[in-house]
This record gives structure tokens, sequence and C-alpha cells, in this order.
């Protein structure tokens, strides 16, 4: 690395985040955090039938649901904020889902973040090793 900057990449979707770290020292090992979310998957499910043939059905309450996965979401994002370093220079956003743009957002709401989001683009599922020789090639270049 050219620059002596503090550059992170973060590697997200809905379930987990990766964070890359390159502190700017050439040859230096990056420091890799793992976040886990705790966002509900899949379509809500449930509601229960009374106990007379053919009786009504109740409904599950999809906007609680929706209530509880927004919130979710937002502790997820602020997990993953908690773990940028405030002293960080530059971000870099990538993964296959729509949770980065979200993560965009929420970095957009905070008016006083410090480092600057260089990219937000898509990739695919990777492994561990992927996710570090991506980042590590998209802050060399």
């Amino acid at each position: 690395m050219a620059t002596n900057k503090k550059q992170i990449g973060i590697w997200l979707d809905f379930k987990e985040a990766w964070l890359i770290i390159l502190d700017g020292q050439k040859d230096a090992k990056p420091e890799i955090k793992h976040i886990q979310s705790e966002i509900e998957w899949g379509v809500p499910k449930g509601g229960s039938r009374s106990k007379a043939p053919w009786g009504p059905q109740s409904a599950i309450n999809e906007q609680a649901f929706l209530a509880r996965r927004k919130k979710a979401e937002k502790q997820y994002f602020e997990a993953i904020l908690g773990a940028v370093d405030p002293q960080a220079d530059e971000l870099m956003l990538f993964g296959p889902a729509e949770a980065k743009i979200g993560l965009q957002q929420a970095i957009m709401n905070i008016k006083h973040f410090h480092p600057q989001v260089k990219s937000v683009h898509p990739a695919d599922s990777m492994t561990q090793n992927q996710i570090v020789a991506a980042v590590k090639d998209f802050f060399n270049a």
C-alpha cells in the first residue's frame, strides 16, 4: 500500500458480516472481525384454527413480524458500525444481498461518521480468504 491509511472492507449479508481491517502497513496481516446477525429468516408462519370444524383461522400479525425484523436489522448495522474503528479513513461495502445498501444508508444517517465509503458493490458469497483478497485488491488498485 502506498498510503498509510486505515482501510476497512466489509462483506455482509443478512446472516453475517466480515470486517477486514488493513492498517496501511505493507505486508501486515489484516485484522479480521466476524459479526453474526439475529435477523429472523423466512416467511412469517403461524396462525391457528378454531376448534370448530371449518371455523375461522386467526392470521399472524405481519406488521409485528416486519417491525421485529426492522429492529433486528438496525441492531445488526449498529453492531457492525460499533466494530468499525472511528479512526479509519476508508470503507468498502460489498456482498450478495441488499444488506450493504441498508448499511450504507445507516452510515449516511450518522452525521459525524468519519470513515468515507469508497465503494458499494455486489459480490457473491465468498470464503474468508476470498474476502481478504478482494479487500486487499480493491485498496491496492
